[in-house]
């Protein structure tokens, strides 16, 4: 039993503050409070298995202490009682042809850039930055053939030797607000205004894209089956979870929980 400190209370097991504390490290999130949230979420989850597991004959009293118990403890409990259908070809093959966008290949591009340095906390330089490229942007409608020039005198990158010339792009190879800025424009294309990353703004150009090509069924049908028994399985754990926690007194902690009987 653990300790009678304040915290949540599942069927009269508690879990407590400290405990919340020692799982917080396993849940990084974007704040402190984002990451209690799913700390609490995991350790009522854990406890609820348990005494499921418990019920089911699949533990004994007391507990072992190794983690790696527990969770083997868990698992026999989850392949005993969680059953779902394997995805057969056909439900794969409809999957894929009703998502055909998602197995394209990704589109590579030979680019040039103009960079204005200026990192992310320095709001003055960054400013500064903004202005500096959107004045090279209006000369550039003007005359786009000087784009090496300005590239060559005013770029902050190591590209600026080579008239801005970065080579071949493609899915990753770059920030995720310059590619998914790169995504938008056509071959030929200077950005329309300027593309804001971490290291600053950056004024594009296009020298050449090439088109991703389709992937065959072939070449992705086990991804797609993996993918498919992953969401049902993920499902079926949630209803899963979920039906426990509607039979059981839960406090300090609000688990939405449905009332459907539990299927012995």
């Amino acid at each position: 039993m653990r300790s009678l400190t304040p915290g949540i209370v599942i069927n009269g097991c508690k879990i407590s503050e400290p405990d919340i504390d020692a799982e917080v490290q396993y849940h990084p999130a974007g704040s402190l409070a984002e990451a209690r949230h799913a700390a609490k979420r995991s350790l009522v989850i854990r406890e609820l298995l348990l005494q499921r597991a418990a019920v089911a004959g699949y533990l004994s009293a007391p507990r072992p202490e190794s983690i790696k118990d527990l969770d083997q403890i868990i698992d026999n409990l989850l392949e005993a009682e969680i059953q779902i259908p394997e995805a057969d070809e056909a439900t794969c093959l409809r999957y894929y042809e009703n998502n055909q966008k998602k197995f394209l290949t990704s589109p590579i591009f030979d680019v040039s850039h103009i960079l204005y340095l200026a990192p992310p906390d320095e709001a003055e330089e960054r400013a500064t930055a903004l202005v500096r490229a959107n004045l090279a942007l209006s000369r550039l409608r003007v005359d786009p053939a000087q784009f090496e020039q300005i590239a060559r005198s005013e770029s902050a990158c190591s590209s600026a030797a080579t008239g801005g010339h970065l080579g071949q792009i493609s899915h990753g190879q770059t920030l995720l607000a310059f590619e998914n800025a790169l995504l938008q424009m056509h071959e030929g294309e200077i950005s329309k205004e300027p593309a804001a990353t971490s290291v600053g703004y950056h004024i594009i150009r296009v020298n050449k894209r090439a088109e991703g090509r389709q992937l065959p069924f072939t070449a992705v049908a086990a991804w797609i089956n993996d993918y498919l028994n992953e969401q049902c399985w993920n499902r079926a754990f949630h209803q899963y979870v979920t039906l426990l926690a509607g039979r059981a007194k839960i406090s300090g902690y609000n688990f939405e929980a449905a009332h459907t009987p539990l299927v012995q």
